[in-house]
């Protein structure tokens, strides 16, 4: 039996307690590692690693068709592809997160998912007519597969996104502690998907940018266009979601923090909290200024207008 040293130089039994079947049964319960001999499930980061490498080979592969592409085309092509492979496993990863914590309507998230895919389907399809009057060389096959590519990566994170935009379209329930906590978490959330899109949007761009002055020779238009076309349908799926957490939280302080009732000597005090709140619910802020900060999304059109306007400067 196990013993213990006593001050005295003395020894004593430790008296040990066999848990309750019942206590035995709870802590199971809260702690399950799985079945001895079962099969492991692969995890998250596994799936996310096996989608990164095969949107890298993937994409890869379509960028070596060309007879006389460059080492940067297929290097940034790999990349391009790599990131929209990261992204579909983050955005379902969130995916999982949002339908396991709150209750949301599918068919829902698909019309909103299918609104995004016809309008990014529809601005690719019009590159050739909006870019250089027309030139059919400024759409290509490989530009078109590689445009496949990135809006794929993104579809899990509309869906995302949709899900939480119809989260938050209702009070949330549970006490002020568990909604405050709810809302905070789906912010997290978009504000991490939303830098996920970001990397998409730019890496569009270089493909572009690296496709010009071989094979068929795009016009540099294109590259600008493909910021504004990426951009744009990032900002279609992330705008009606963060405008619905801003409300939702706004009602959220106005019921919980109001002023109201605070006595004049503590006012200040609330005041600042009731700022700092804000703050972190994104209150304080605007999609553009959201979008502007998330890395990413508006800056590729400032850089591609201003690498056009120098372009053209110098012919």
């Amino acid at each position: 039996m196990p013993v213990e040293p006593m001050p005295t130089g003395e020894y004593r039994v430790i008296q040990q307690r066999t848990a309750a079947p019942q206590e035995t049964s709870a802590v199971a319960a809260v702690a399950d590692y799985g079945t001895p001999g079962q099969p492991e499930v692969v995890s998250v980061g596994d799936f996310r690693l096996i989608a990164m490498v095969v949107g890298a080979v993937g994409t890869g592969a379509i960028a070596a068709t060309s007879d006389d592409h460059t080492m940067v085309f297929l290097l940034v092509s790999a990349l391009l592809g790599a990131a929209a492979g990261e992204s579909f496993g983050f955005g379902l990863s969130r995916w999982a997160e949002v339908v396991r914590l709150h209750r949301v309507v599918r068919w829902r998230v698909w019309l909103s998912v299918l609104t995004v895919l016809a309008i990014a389907c529809t601005l690719v399809a019009l590159t050739p007519v909006i870019v250089n009057g027309g030139d059919t060389k400024n759409l290509t096959e490989r530009g078109i597969a590689l445009s496949a590519v990135a809006i794929g990566g993104g579809l899990s994170s509309a869906a995302t996104l949709a899900a939480v935009k119809q989260v938050a379209s209702y009070p949330l329930p549970g006490t002020p502690g568990q909604q405050l906590d709810a809302l905070l978490r789906l912010r997290t959330m978009c504000t991490r998907m939303l830098s996920q899109l970001g990397i998409l949007v730019l890496l569009v761009m270089g493909v572009n940018a690296a496709a010009t002055g071989f094979g068929a020779k795009l016009d540099q238009g294109v590259v600008l266009f493909s910021g504004v076309v990426a951009s744009f349908v990032v900002g279609t799926m992330y705008t009606p979601t963060a405008a619905m957490l801003r409300r939702r939280g706004a009602l959220f302080v106005a019921e919980h923090f109001s002023l109201a009732d605070i006595p004049a000597a503590d006012l200040v005090e609330a005041a600042e909290n009731k700022a700092k709140l804000e703050k972190m619910l994104g209150l304080d802020q605007t999609t553009i200024g959201e979008l502007k900060a998330a890395l990413v999304v508006l800056s590729p059109i400032v850089i591609g207008l201003v690498a056009t306007a120098i372009q053209g400067y110098v012919k």
